[in-house]
């Protein structure tokens, strides 16, 4: 295997834990301020949840939604925040909770999903990096969730592994808020959610040695994948969110074309894209946790080795990846449920050696507006307003 000029990725993912992931800290700040957001009778009770987000804090909201609508036991909804904020906004009810997500705090469309719920009479609760941004200063309630400078990381593409140290750290304040609001809801007995709470550990624990034991791996399948300029990322309940992320790194890093679907739709629908020259053009992940949807994962790898595909299966050994251009091994242990904490892995390794290989010397690709259509768009105020 020919070696590439940079050093293993995986070996950075524990710096970035070591570093940006202060553990210990981001859990006692993330479960003070989910106590303190409960103490807020209309949160505490909420009849329904609508989360949401733009960007990544959407592929968090979509991938912890099936986990907080079991521990909850109300309806939970992910929506993307210009879905939530123009569409949903005017036919939301008494009772229901907004939920809105953004790393920075700064995300128009966040801080629209607010100002609009308030409009409507809503409880509001953010879920942010910072206490300081437009967004923890007009929710109701704060969940925050802090993560530290990424240090020993070349500046050239150290922002990928601060983005995977947020990443994991919204996903870690969204599950603990679903765990503490069951309990707070008697659906959830204490000592459910202390294993829960365990196994949530257990999940952000395995990431360096998950990262490691696939590196090589994903070292190889760069350098093998490298002229495909479509990459597809496939996944079905919690998978849908990961599958979400997965693909948002290629448009972000590369860019080649970076496309999620559902597992079920792909078979019906980009199935096609495995014949003729297409197959040597894309790949796809395909996201299989163990549960409700890894027997169709199966099904779809046979499918796409049968048209000629490519399929690069994210699943634990002991899954049958027969036909699979690549089988990334996950960790047996880690469920369906908190499967997107771990996941994710095989995507951010792929790409940024593909990055590195195709001489991007700025990884993530920087923008041009200054973020402006992001965080400086127009904001409605009055759901009354809206159609």
């Amino acid at each position: 295997m020919t070696q590439l000029p940079f050093p293993p990725h995986a070996e950075e993912i524990a710096t970035a834990m070591k570093t940006a992931l202060n553990l210990e800290a981001l859990t006692e700040t993330i479960d003070a301020t989910v106590a303190a957001a409960l103490e807020n009778p209309d949160i505490a009770g909420a009849k329904r949840l609508f989360l949401a987000g733009s960007g990544d804090s959407y592929f968090a909201a979509l991938s912890v939604a099936p986990a907080l609508e079991r521990w909850t036991g109300i309806p939970v909804q992910a929506l993307t925040a210009m879905e939530l904020a123009r569409y949903q906004m005017p036919v939301c009810s008494d009772g229901d909770v907004i939920v809105s997500v953004s790393n920075s705090g700064s995300s128009s469309r966040a801080r629209e999903c607010v100002a609009l719920a308030k409009s409507r009479g809503l409880a509001t609760l953010g879920i942010t990096g910072t206490m300081e941004g437009r967004l923890a200063k007009s929710a109701d309630a704060v969940v925050h969730r802090p993560v530290g400078d990424i240090a020993d990381i070349p500046e050239a593409y150290g922002r990928c592994f601060l983005n995977f140290a947020e990443y994991v750290a919204v996903l870690q304040a969204l599950y603990n808020f679903g765990i503490a609001l069951g309990v707070a809801r008697g659906h959830l007995s204490s000592d459910t959610a202390q294993a829960l709470r365990a196994d949530l550990t257990r999940s952000i624990d395995c990431l360096p040695q998950a990262a490691m034991a696939i590196d090589e791996q994903a070292r190889d399948v760069a350098q093998k994948i490298l002229g495909a300029h479509t990459v597809f990322s496939l996944g079905a309940g919690p998978s849908r969110g990961t599958a979400a992320y997965s693909a948002a790194k290629f448009h972000e890093q590369m860019p080649i074309n970076g496309v999620h679907q559902d597992l079920e739709e792909w078979a019906h629908l980009e199935y096609f894209l495995t014949y003729f020259n297409w197959r040597e053009q894309s790949v796809a992940f395909i996201i299989a946790p163990p549960g409700n949807s890894a027997d169709r994962a199966s099904e779809i790898v046979s499918g796409m080795a049968g048209a000629g595909g490519r399929a690069l299966l994210v699943a634990p050994a002991s899954v049958d990846g027969s036909g699979a251009f690549a089988h990334f091994a996950m960790p047996d242990d880690i469920g369906d449920l908190l499967s997107p904490m771990v996941y994710h892995l095989p995507a951010q390794l792929v790409v940024l050696y593909m990055a590195h290989l195709s001489g991007i010397t700025s990884i993530p690709l920087r923008r041009t507006d200054g973020f402006e259509l992001i965080s400086n768009s127009l904001i409605r105020e009055d759901v009354a307003a809206l159609a």
